[in-house]
């Protein structure tokens, strides 16, 4: 669930610490019974706070969901934030030391960055920037070329400066947005770096970084925060999107940020994505559509996670819907009991599927030649069927990825949280340009 009041608990163990360092520095310089008192009070007041909001910490964290650890692109980096890792001033081993630079004084600009030491060592990062969007009126983007291999969410945007890159639409992305280290040579992004092990990020380092502006279309998303990676591979958050990694320059637009939006469009019939900041979605002929309830999960640490109820083969399931995936449908052993018995004769093969800081997964693949999904029939419909104790569906039914929507118009209505997906026979353009 979503839990606005988490910085506070952070902010409150931040106090605690304050306290108790005033309350034993003036009884040291002090020579008075009676401001002893007063700062054994402050002692004990001190303890009371760290006692409480300790306990709220581990009741937060005892409910981030296993799966969401695993699954997650962004989280398995951002949960490296929590572990223990230190920021550096500039040590020349990585962007930091490299020419035009630019390194965030946390203290020093539109934002604020503060690092919060916690009672086992790690440490969270509370970052504060009045980051917004700008946008008049909903507008239409076309589909990146890059549509055409992948078939996850993929428009054109540019930075600040005018370059142009591919923005991959995730909400399997837990964060923001995310680039790579290119981003921010190219574009003399001001960065603050952490020095991870990155033996634990296969490879990768870490850093946040500040964001002046992203335009897509008529929308401008202006001074927000990221996440960068050095030394990627070709693989980023499972995206094969080039086997040159010198060629992939694609941005991730997380979930945080797309949720800013009141509604996006997935229109793969125009191959366009529709963006509004201010007006409500609005269909024409809504006896064409289906509905299906969204909801969005938040860990402690401020990730988020989109869920969406529907029916697979006449099943109820509530799957974590990536649109950052081209892939089809990913489910545990106990889902596939219920939907084998709805289709024939299905040839499943075993192989293994790559997920990102997983590595690759046992499974079984197979293609349903009509499967319902919601009231729609969708045709060669690709699944994996994973073990029930798989990291990828121990604690959940499965994930959705944009395979069984290539043929509709699929909206993502995050002011009434609900998923609206065109029927298959109508395609009727309506008034507010879909």
């Amino acid at each position: 669930m979503y839990h606005p009041y988490n910085k506070h608990i952070l902010r409150a163990l931040e106090t605690a610490k304050t306290l108790m360092d005033i309350a034993n520095k003036a009884e040291a310089a002090s020579d008075d019974d009676g401001c002893r008192i007063l700062f054994d009070v402050m002692r004990d007041c001190a303890c009371k706070i760290r006692k409480h909001a300790e306990r709220k910490c581990q009741v937060h964290e005892a409910k981030i969901n296993v799966r969401k650890i695993i699954l997650s692109s962004m989280l398995g980096l951002f949960l490296c934030l929590q572990a223990g890792c230190s920021t550096v001033a500039g040590n020349g081993k990585g962007l930091e030391g490299k020419a035009g630079i630019r390194l965030i004084d946390p203290n020093d600009g539109p934002y604020t960055i503060e690092v919060i030491q916690r009672s086992d060592g790690s440490r969270d990062y509370l970052w504060e920037i009045d980051s917004r969007i700008e946008q008049e009126k909903p507008y239409r983007v076309k589909y990146h070329k890059l549509y055409s291999t992948s078939r996850f969410m993929v428009v054109e945007g540019r930075l600040g400066n005018g370059r142009k890159y591919p923005i991959v639409l995730d909400t399997g992305a837990t964060q923001s947005i995310f680039v790579k280290d290119t981003h921010v040579l190219d574009n003399k992004l001001p960065i603050y770096p952490m020095n991870t092990n990155k033996a634990n990020l296969n490879g990768y380092g870490l850093g946040l970084c500040h964001l002046p502006e992203l335009q897509i279309g008529n929308a401008v998303l202006i001074d927000w925060p990221c996440l960068y990676l050095e030394r990627q591979k070709s693989e980023l958050f499972g995206l094969s999107i080039t086997n040159d990694n010198s060629k992939d320059d694609s941005i991730i637009l997380g979930l945080p940020a797309l949720r800013e939006f009141r509604y996006i469009v997935f229109d793969s019939i125009r191959k366009e994505v529709e963006f509004s900041h201010n007006e409500l979605f609005e269909p024409a002929e809504s006896e064409s559509w289906e509905q299906y309830p969204l909801s969005i999960e938040e860990d402690f640490h401020g990730n988020t996670f989109l869920f969406v109820k529907i029916p697979i083969a006449g099943e109820e399931t509530e799957l974590q819907l990536d649109t950052g995936s081209g892939r089809g449908l990913a489910i545990a052993e106990e889902l596939w009991k219920g939907i084998r018995e709805k289709t024939k004769n299905i040839k499943l093969r075993r192989a293994r599927d790559l997920y990102p800081y997983i590595g690759r997964l046992a499974c079984r693949r197979g293609v349903i030649p009509k499967l319902g999904v919601g009231n729609r029939m969708v045709r060669n419909a690709k699944i994996s069927i994973f073990p029930d104790d798989s990291p990828l569906v121990e604690e959940c039914q499965g994930l959705l990825g944009m395979q069984y929507f290539q043929d509709t118009v699929m909206v993502l209505d995050f002011e009434r949280n609900l998923m609206w997906v065109k029927n298959s026979q109508s395609h009727t353009p309506f008034p507010n340009g879909l």
